[in-house]
């Protein structure tokens, strides 16, 4: 029976199909993302400004030599060429001088690499017989890209979840940390509760030894009964409450915000260190809550909330989070990884673009869109990061060549799984099969040497979910009469 269930599992399923899904999303829904967090260029001559919007992937295709395009570019042609496999990138950008639009077009912007058998590939939906047409292997998988003519397969990352709170033992005390992330920024928050009980923070760009009742008053809870009332009416949690108050000097909002403002901008007026303070609570401090001054408050809630599991881990009311639980993991597929690299590559091409336009202005030339974009700005870094394995964040070997030694090579290169640590390091319980690697991770599969246990493979029948949209979860909660506490 048991055999049966496998073999028609394996008769329905590709198996990188995963990683198409990943790929699929990445431009039906990320590719827009991006685009409307740098939809508005406003470069230092201030009468210009661009608007960009309707971002476009087209199916690949090849301008050949003597400048002839060619709409049908097949991934067989691209390897036998040495060629990348990428379909053009188009925008939709609007030039405004004055508020006065000027020009707008549909421009190119660079190439994207298309994986094969994903939505925006030749070989999407063609049958057994139409693959063999194309030279392709009806028993190919896909889920890897071909650029300069190799096959190159993106090693699926192993990170620690975002915004998720985990507990621990530091030298210096209980540890709440939780890693805020939002689009390409990544913030570690930590509430350090010392063996004396204080309660201190550390965000990005934060003062050293900065009391979280300090913090509590820049975020707006004024009075004592407003931060108490943050918390629960644990005897453990509201003794360490009392003694944080009394350690705190700080009474008002103003002075809280200059302590900050003091560190972030030294020797500045007031005005300008308070208006900083301000600017570094919203844009650094928990940005997956908000990065608006209506969730100054919201952020005060999740600080009592990550105090609170401190507090009680303290007190042994509470066990520590393990790391190693695959519940604090995250699998970042080939869709993440793009949409990282894209989003590193097209924050290049802003800034490229606003470098042209000051060029121009600067030079008294006519300023058009058709002169001061530079389609090469993307597609190099694109192309340079999938050629030699370097990624974002200093990771390396993320594309690899994809081994074709024999039928099974592949299958296991499209589901390695690589953990981020580092491999000089002993990390003896990272390297260690854990419990909830069962029936996700191979316990047999890893190499030999210093990469022992940090690169890992997939089971055959595991499979890897992708991102889901938060609103239609919340939206059916509200449905079923859940309500928000008004904060």
């Amino acid at each position: 029976m048991g055999w049966e269930l496998i073999n028609s599992y394996m008769k329905g399923q590709n198996i990188a199909q995963m990683e198409i899904d990943s790929f699929d999303q990445f431009v039906d829904t990320k590719l827009t993302e991006i685009v409307e967090e740098n939809k508005e260029i406003v470069p230092k001559i201030e009468e210009v400004k661009i608007e960009l919007s309707n971002i476009e992937i087209e199916k690949p295709k090849i301008i050949e030599a003597d400048g002839s395009p060619r709409e049908q570019f097949l991934p067989m042609e691209a390897r036998l060429r040495n060629r990348t496999y990428s379909g053009p990138i188009y925008i939709t950008m609007r030039l405004f001088r004055r508020d006065v639009e000027q020009d707008a077009r549909r421009t190119f912007i660079g190439d994207l690499p298309i994986m094969l058998k994903s939505e925006y590939c030749w070989l999407n939906g063609l049958n057994d017989d139409e693959l063999a047409a194309t030279k392709e292997d009806p028993k190919d998988f896909g889920g890897y890209f071909i650029v300069n003519g190799s096959e190159k397969a993106l090693m699926t990352q192993e990170v620690l979840s975002s915004d998720r709170v985990l507990i621990s033992e530091g030298d210096k005390g209980t540890v709440a940390e939780v890693i805020s992330t939002k689009g390409a920024f990544k913030g570690r928050v930590r509430i350090t509760r010392s063996p004396e009980g204080l309660l201190y923070v550390t965000f990005p760009t934060s003062p050293r030894k900065l009391l979280l009742f300090t913090l509590f008053k820049a975020l707006g809870l004024k009075t004592k009964k407003e931060i108490f009332d943050a918390f629960p009416e644990e005897k453990e949690v509201q003794n360490d409450l009392l003694l944080n108050h009394e350690e705190c000097e700080i009474k008002k909002e103003e002075d809280a915000l200059d302590k900050i403002g003091k560190y972030v901008a030294p020797g500045q007026v007031i005005d300008y260190r308070l208006r900083r303070a301000r600017e570094v609570i919203d844009g650094f401090l928990l940005p997956h809550i908000g990065q608006a001054e209506v969730a100054r408050l919201a952020k005060a809630y999740y600080l009592s909330m990550m105090a609170t599991k401190a507090i009680e881990r303290s007190y042994g009311l509470r066990g520590k989070d393990d790391k190693d639980h695959y519940t604090n993991k995250r699998l970042e597929l080939s869709g993440k990884l793009m949409e990282h690299l894209f989003r590193y590559s097209f924050k290049y091409f802003v800034k490229d673009l606003r470098f042209q336009i000051d060029r121009t202005v600067t030079r008294r030339r006519k300023l058009n869109i058709s002169t001061i974009v530079r389609p090469g700005a993307v597609s190099e870094r694109i192309r340079f990061a999938m050629s030699t394995g370097n990624w974002i964040g200093r990771s390396t070997g993320v594309a690899k060549f994809l081994d074709r030694v024999n039928y099974l090579a592949p299958l296991t290169d499209i589901r390695k799984v690589k953990s981020q640590l580092s491999k000089t390091r002993e990390l003896y319980e990272a390297r260690d099969v854990h419990g909830t690697h069962w029936g996700r991770l191979d316990p047999i599969e890893t190499p030999d040497g210093p990469q022992c246990g940090l690169v890992k493979n997939l089971c055959f029948m595991a499979d890897v979910t992708t991102e889901v949209a938060e609103d239609g979860v919340e939206d059916f909660l509200h449905k079923q009469g859940v309500k928000l506490k008004k904060i």
